[in-house]
């Protein structure tokens, strides 16, 4: 037996059931345009929630890493041109979509606890990228503290308000998202 043969077998192949891709993306476009135009209104110690964060850590979680990514791509690309930035938004939402995904793939995401958490924790590691981004474009680092200062709450303004968003959602809809394998 040739070892290309067993290699092989132990392949699998994933199907996901889940939320279908051009609503999210239609709903998150429409996240977009609000989290810019409507949400800074609600500003609270310089910080609002991440409405594009919640909605692609949650797309994400449902359907795994790949089409996650294949939703943050537009949804971060939206935002860099809202906002003016040179790619930032895009590739840290990106990689944020592909982390969660990896990691939550053996996670049961049907509560509402651990998601909100995970969108406050993707709200943290996605500013940190777009800073990062930002600097190696020649942003100052001077404005790193009221960076971390505004991140922090707007990490703790997104949990809640994801928090509440699945807490609605799991009470008025009832379609899940299983992902089955084929060995």
């Amino acid at each position: 037996m040739s070892s290309f043969y067993r290699r092989s077998s132990y392949r699998s192949v994933e199907l996901a059931v889940g939320p279908a891709y051009w609503p999210v993306a239609g709903w998150t476009a429409l996240l977009v345009f609000v989290q810019t135009t409507l949400v800074p209104v609600f500003t609270f110690h310089g910080a609002v929630p991440s409405l594009v964060t919640i909605a692609v850590v949650l797309y994400a979680v449902r359907a795994g890493a790949r089409r996650g990514a294949l939703l943050a791509i537009p949804a971060g690309l939206l935002e860099d041109i809202f906002a003016g930035t040179g790619g930032g938004w895009t590739l840290s939402t990106t990689v944020v979509a592909l982390l969660v995904g990896a990691f939550t793939r053996g996670i049961f995401a049907d509560g509402a606890f651990a998601p909100a958490v995970l969108c406050g924790i993707a709200v943290l590691l996605r500013s940190l990228l777009f800073w990062l981004v930002m600097a190696m474009e020649g942003y100052p680092s001077g404005y790193a503290t009221a960076h971390l200062h505004a991140a922090l709450w707007s990490a703790l303004m997104t949990t809640v308000v994801a928090m509440l968003w699945l807490l609605a959602r799991g009470r008025f809809v009832h379609d899940k998202t299983t992902i089955e394998r084929i060995e």
